[in-house]
């Protein structure tokens, strides 16, 4: 598998799982105020995470020119 396609890959991934937080956050899925902390702070993790790959994707590819 190239490396591009596995960032894509990883990156669908990381967004499905996302959406999967961000609705259990927006259909009160949270039991208590600890448990939504937890999936914001867990929402907050995957975005960030989504970035550092989406740089070091483009850090890649800028690299190869």
């Amino acid at each position: 598998m190239r490396l591009e396609n596995f960032f894509s890959a990883y990156k669908k991934d990381l967004i499905a799982r996302q959406k999967q937080v961000e609705e259990s956050i927006l259909n009160g899925l949270a039991k208590d105020w600890s448990d939504y902390r937890y999936l914001t702070g867990k929402l907050a993790a995957l975005k960030q995470e989504e970035q550092e790959l989406t740089d070091l994707l483009r850090k890649t590819e800028l690299e190869d020119d």
